[in-house]
């Protein structure tokens, strides 16, 4: 079995990110767990938000099986917070034919790597607060909850962050 390869994102990656979203829209919706509409998951809509350079994807040989945005800045659910205080991650997705394989946790441990050896004090996830399964993998990968709250009006929110500073004695 091939091993999974994360990197940055290029322009000519953006149709295979984009059908891989697609999938997983029709798949969770298929199965009753609706996350995100079509028209959220474009890269028209991701462009509003974030730039090529913050996406990243995992590749089994030359297949885009699953990718996220980091970013050291979040306006939504971190207001307070200037940029570079943490490393972020968002719309974190795995291709719904390459599922069950720990594919999530690879760009979960790869974030959290990459977080640590950039020198930020933390890295921070967030989830809507009914999507059980995710919140366990992230605990699982050792982030701790943060909050809970309301900062749109369609769900809550379940803030999460893992820290790299040792804790003092």
């Amino acid at each position: 079995m091939s091993e999974l390869v994360i990197r940055k994102a290029k322009e000519q990656d953006i149709i295979g990110i984009e059908e891989m979203y697609r999938k997983r829209v029709s798949y969770n919706d298929a199965h009753g767990i609706h996350q995100w509409d079509y028209d959220q998951v474009t890269w028209e809509c991701f462009r509003q938000l974030y730039t090529i350079n913050d996406y990243y994807v995992g590749f089994l040989d030359q297949t885009i099986v699953c990718g996220c945005f980091i970013v050291d800045v979040d306006h939504l659910y971190w207001p307070d917070e200037k940029a570079g205080a943490a490393l972020y991650l968002h719309k974190i997705v795995v291709d719904p034919d390459y599922g069950g394989h720990g594919y999530a946790d690879e760009l979960i441990r790869f974030f959290k790597e990459k977080g640590k050896s950039e020198g930020y004090p933390e890295v921070r996830i967030d989830v809507r607060e009914k999507k059980t399964k995710l919140r366990q993998m992230y605990e699982r990968n050792g982030f701790q909850l943060v909050k809970i709250d309301q900062f749109v009006p369609e769900f809550t929110t379940a803030l999460y962050h893992c820290t790299f500073q040792t804790p003092s004695k």
